[in-house]
């Protein structure tokens, strides 16, 4: 197979020469179809585009006239079960998702997404390189994985789907919103007779032009666990006896039935914290705060570590300082970055609350177990417990849970190119110890480099092709500023849009008066209120959140109407969420070096 994949890629570079690029061939230099991402099961149209948009000239040395096929691809989209344009009530919205590198197909979508579904017309689509989308493996075609031409495919798509109509909503996610914001500022300006999006829903805005939202990250990552720690815990017991679950009934949204879920276990008498003292907790979450702090430099995150587990075992770099920690541990590290944290007069419910336990329990024991991969009741974390409260058994239940939800379907090479080009990927330049802009050259002097350490990570960086001269700089949606009205919603304990993204994205990238933020107490970045179910339907709450999403596209040719109708404050109360369009806030907090 080896020879096979090496005569294929020097074929290739027979035709294309790599020097009239200038990409980078370094170490292993072509993806494979699983690197690119899992299709799925989907069964949807395909769009033939070309690599480059068409007033792009290609690189010295493309001969597209003489093979055509090795300048285009497919772009693979699908369209929601009952989409019907000639039904003029439904809204024709276009989905984006986050990663770079999440799949979404026929068999993966939310709830809300569902149920936008019901009434809309909705179309999905794999970005270029991804999946069904996926281009030629070699590194050279790396420089074709970029923010400017998925938006010039969704162009290509919308004229092929809508024809003359326009999109009447754009909804990305994470990354997604990055397209989306882009795409707004290229085709969607008021000046334009006939723009060709009405509005905009950002749902966990990403926007990385701080040097600060790094940190913020890992702040956030650790004041979640003190909070999951601190909530699920009996206040004030003498005894931890574990013996019902009942004292959750006030904290709970849905403790009480109808318990709603995602994948959701009911709460027992072990999901209590109960034998932690407050000196533990002061002393889990310092020793978390450390350890998160190390592992950002050198291995680039939590993610990364698990993104890359079984490599990293071989790595003596990483056993020497982790080689006590399973994956689940850093699982679960990422899960509480994602999943957010219990706050006061927020939602908090059966799923999330059994999912952060989970991974609380997780971390506080691994962190504090005098042996590594084993369980005793007689360990001190749980000398404030009685030995019927069964927590290794909670324990080992929790790690089984964790290990199922690490693997998932998602594009390698979607979420290192793009990433990296867009902007938005942390690991990299963290890494490199990068701050500000970087150019190609960087990536390879870094991949390059030897005997400084960090030679995972340099590994990962020969994996991407470089074009030496390209200037990379964080993400910043003021590059990008445009007046289509835009919803963002983001969850208040959101570890990955951490240090005001959510703000800044509002004040800088958007106009005045056509601009909406909304923030939900206590969702992280899955805001899992979108994603929950009633035993097989969507849950009611999924369903407010949808409501809202609606409401904001039918009114989003008068923003202040939406802002302030009744109805729409109502939903506001019943999601616990804030709206902090003009929130004073913001500019106390978030204005230097906005």
């Amino acid at each position: 197979m080896k020879m096979v994949r090496l005569i294929a890629v020097c074929a290739l570079l027979m035709l294309i020469p790599a020097a009239s690029v200038n990409a980078g061939q370094r170490g292993a230099d072509s993806w494979t179809r699983d690197e690119m991402g899992d299709p799925g099961k989907l069964k949807g149209q395909v769009l033939k585009l070309k690599l480059l948009p068409d007033d792009r000239p290609f690189p010295a040395g493309f001969r597209c006239d003489e093979k055509p096929s090795s300048c285009e691809f497919e772009l693979a989209y699908f369209l929601s079960d009952s989409f019907d344009l000639t039904q003029k009530q439904r809204l024709n919205i276009l989905y984006i998702p986050g990663g770079p590198g999440a799949i979404v197909d026929p068999t993966n979508r939310s709830a809300a997404l569902r149920l936008l579904e019901e009434k809309h017309n909705v179309v999905y689509f794999h970005p270029r390189g991804m999946a069904k989308s996926a281009i030629e493996g070699a590194q050279l075609y790396d420089q074709f994985l970029r923010a400017d031409y998925v938006v010039d495919d969704i162009e290509k798509l919308r004229q092929a789907v809508l024809k003359a109509r326009p999109w009447d909503a754009i909804y990305g996610h994470s990354w997604g919103t990055v397209i989306a914001q882009r795409y707004a500022a290229k085709y969607g300006q008021a000046k334009d007779p006939n723009p060709k999006v009405r509005s905009l829903i950002l749902t966990g805005p990403v926007d990385r032009h701080r040097a600060s939202t790094h940190s913020a990250r890992a702040g956030v990552i650790v004041e979640n666990l003190r909070s999951i720690l601190t909530y699920y815990r009996t206040q004030g017991a003498g005894n931890c006896r574990c013996e019902s679950p009942s004292y959750l009934k006030s904290k709970v949204t849905d403790f009480s039935g109808p318990q709603i879920g995602m994948a959701g276990d009911a709460l027992e008498a072990s999901d209590n914290f109960c034998f932690l003292t407050d000196k533990l907790i002061d002393d889990i979450v310092g020793r978390l705060r450390k350890i998160v702090a190390t592992i950002d430099p050198d291995f680039g995150s939590a993610d990364f570590i698990v993104d890359n587990f079984k490599a990293l075992k071989k790595n003596r770099e990483f056993q020497s300082r982790f080689d006590r920690f399973p994956i689940e541990f850093f699982g679960a590290i990422r899960y509480l970055q994602m999943s957010g944290a219990p706050e006061k007069d927020g939602l908090v419910f059966v799923a999330d609350s059994r999912n952060r336990v989970n991974a609380a329990l997780i971390i506080a024991y691994d962190l504090m177990a005098t042996n590594a991969g084993g369980c005793s009741l007689k360990d001190p974390i749980f000398s404030g417990a009685s030995a019927e409260c069964q927590y290794c058994d909670r324990l080992k239940a929790a790690r089984e849970k964790q290990r199922e939800q690490i693997g998932g379907r998602e594009s390698e090479r979607g979420n290192y190119v793009f990433g990296v080009y867009d902007g938005v990927t942390r690991w990299l330049p963290v890494m490199m110890g990068k701050e500000g802009c970087f150019t190609g050259k960087d990536i390879d002097d870094f991949a390059k480099r030897s005997g400084a350490g960090k030679e995972f990570g340099r590994d990962q960086a020969k994996k991407i092709g470089v074009v030496s001269g390209e200037k990379i700089c964080p993400w910043n949606p003021a590059d990008f500023r445009h007046e289509v009205p835009t919803l963002l919603v983001k969850g208040s304990r959101d570890a990955v849009i951490a240090g005001c993204q959510a703000e800044d994205f509002l004040v800088n990238g958007l106009k005045d008066g056509r601009r909406v933020l909304l923030e939900l107490r206590g969702m992280g970045h899955d805001l899992s209120v979108s994603n929950l179910y009633g035993g097989m339907l969507p849950s009611m709450w999924s369903k407010r959140f949808v409501g809202l999403l609606e409401d904001f596209i039918k009114m989003s040719s008068n923003v202040a109407k939406f802002r302030s109708d009744s109805r729409v404050h109502a939903e506001l109360e019943r999601l616990k969420a804030t709206e902090r369009t003009r929130d004073p806030s913001i500019g106390a907090k978030c204005e230097k070096d906005s």
